[in-house]
């Protein structure tokens, strides 16, 4: 089995410089795979995941490989060239709109749950409060990039106790921080 590592590297377009230039960035920008291990330990187990903000749809591509039984579904404001695809799934819409975003969850329980879109705290927010209620008990909320987060550190965990705040360390030195919120019941 491939490491998400390695699965993360094989969606992503780097430039003759070895820069991120398209497809997925969460190991040529970020330093997402090692975290993300480390989440999702058995990914047999993971069924249904939502990924916010797909752009041209390498991520949803990554992720069905790393969860090879799990239907993936996405959302953007932008169409997927990856879809329609198997196990793939994609919803034209607007992070900021409910009614988006409920089409999108279709009244499902999803096991992991990934805002990737627009890394603005106030639409960060929206997505959380509009899909939180379709995070299945025992599920993971995640945000990539969640804006200022080493400004609202503490607000985040006095707000969501169980929030965790993962720092990694990106490729060019920055701190990247992963905000997972885990659905007790």
């Amino acid at each position: 089995m491939r490491s998400m590592a390695e699965i993360f590297e094989s969606w992503c377009v780097r430039d003759e410089h070895g820069r991120h230039k398209d497809g997925t960035d969460k190991v040529s920008n970020h330093n997402y795979a090692a975290a993300y291990e480390s989440l999702f330990p058995d990914r047999d187990a993971i069924r249904l995941v939502m990924e916010v903000g797909v752009a041209g749809g390498a991520g949803m591509l990554a992720w069905r490989e790393i969860f090879q039984r799990a239907d993936i579904v996405g959302l953007d404001i932008h169409p997927c060239a990856a879809c329609p695809a198997e196990r793939l799934e994609f919803h034209l819409g607007d992070q900021r709109r409910q009614v988006d975003c409920a089409r999108a969850a279709a009244g499902r329980q999803f096991d992991f749950i990934l805002d990737d879109a627009t890394h603005m705290l106030e639409n960060n927010l929206l997505t959380m409060f509009w899909l939180w209620p379709f995070v299945r008990p025992g599920g993971v909320y995640v945000v990539e990039e969640f804006a200022n987060v080493g400004a609202y550190r503490k607000n985040i965990t006095a707000l969501w106790p169980q929030a965790e705040i993962l720092d990694t360390v990106g490729p060019f030195g920055g701190i990247e921080s992963l905000v997972i919120l885990r659905k007790i019941s």
